[in-house]
Order: C-alpha cells, then structure tokens, then sequence
C-alpha cells in the first residue's frame, strides 16, 4: 500500500520523541530544520544530542503515558519494543500521529527520506519495504535539482500576492506563474519585477480579449 504525501507544517509544533540513542539523534536532526518544538524523553541521550541540548527539551527519564498529551506527534525510538507498542496503542487510543522506528505496523505515519532546499521539500517513500532504495533515491532527486531552483522559488513566491491582485482571472494568473517559472528557468534564477510587469500587462491584455470573444 502506497501512503499519501501530506506535507504538514510542524514548526513550533510539539514533537515528543521517546528514546535518546542515535536513532532519535536523526530524527532530532532532521525535525529541527522545519522548527518543530521537540520534547526528548529518556533517561540517557547520547553524546550527539547533548551537543544541541539547547535546542531541545530533554526530560531525563523512562515513557510515562502522559508524555504524550499535548503532542502534535510522537515518535519512539526506544531500544524497548514492548515500550514502543506501548507508546503507540497509546497515541492510536488519543488520535495522535505516531511514528516507530522500524514497525511499520504501529505507525500512522511514516518518516520520509527527504531533500530540503529552502522552501523546496521533497519527500520519497517506498512505504516502508526498503529505506535502501529511499535514500538511493533521493541521492538522485538532490543532484538533478539545479542550485538556482531555491532562490527561483523565492523569487517566485515574492511575486505572487502583486500578480494575484492585478490579476483576477485564475487562468491567466496561472499562465503568468507558469511564464515566469520557464523564464527564470532558462535565466537560471534571475527574474525582474520588469519581466512581470511586461508579463502582466501581455497576458492580462490577452484575457481581456478572450473574454470579449467569449
């Protein structure tokens, strides 16, 4: 079975992770580049951890069920399978996302290989039957991705609120995104606010005479 990829804004969302071994260590690493408020439960962490205490917040004990209220999600990775059924009969019981390490069963959610670039995220899945192929993946999708794409985005992303209040009609919105995407493509990131004037002016010309066709 295929899973669906959501993408969820996490930051400053509550993330309570159950076990302190290099395991949790990763998924620390890779929540804290979308800002979620991470909660470590476990009565030892690991060296790795200790290093970016200050971006966490570590209770130095055993799972206690309460620890998960509140949470937005929760993630265990203890070296206890037992605690780790535990934790998520416990989050499935609250209607909280659950992800354990290694037991795609008890999950209600999967940890995705991923490729982060600025606001460009990219998430790869083989649904749990082989994080091998996952991360061969993404090592491809990294290195087809030209380095001007990150700052292309932004740009882009700036644009948007002045051509949607220039531009009522959602198909010539949608055309004017489009030429501006292929345009900065080929200009490897570069484009103007002349180059989205012109634009807006042309296709907003050409929607107003096929409206009057129309």
């Amino acid at each position: 079975m295929a899973y669906f990829p959501f993408f969820i804004n996490v930051k400053n969302k509550k993330c309570s992770i159950f076990g302190g071994g290099m395991v949790a260590y990763r998924k620390i690493e890779a929540l804290l580049e979308f800002e979620a408020n991470i909660t470590v439960i476990a009565p030892f962490v690991c060296a790795e951890i200790l290093e970016i205490k200050d971006r966490l917040n570590i209770t130095p004990r055993e799972y206690q069920e309460e620890d998960i209220e509140g949470s937005f999600f929760v993630i265990a990775a203890t070296d206890d399978a037992t605690v780790n059924s535990e934790i998520s009969k416990a989050c499935t019981g609250r209607n909280i996302l659950v992800n354990v390490v290694d037991e795609m069963e008890e999950c209600s959610f999967l940890f995705p290989a991923y490729v982060k670039k600025g606001d460009i995220s990219i998430g790869i899945s083989t649904s749990g039957k082989s994080p091998v192929m996952a991360g061969r993946i993404k090592k491809t999708i990294r290195a087809s991705i030209p380095d001007f794409y990150e700052t292309l985005v932004d740009t882009l992303g700036g644009y948007r609120d002045l051509v949607k209040k220039k531009i009522v009609h959602p198909k010539v919105r949608a055309d004017i995104f489009k030429k501006l995407a292929e345009l900065g493509i080929k200009n490897e990131g570069k484009v103007t606010p002349e180059d989205v004037d012109l634009l807006i002016e042309e296709q907003g010309n050409q929607g107003n005479r096929d409206e009057e066709k129309d």
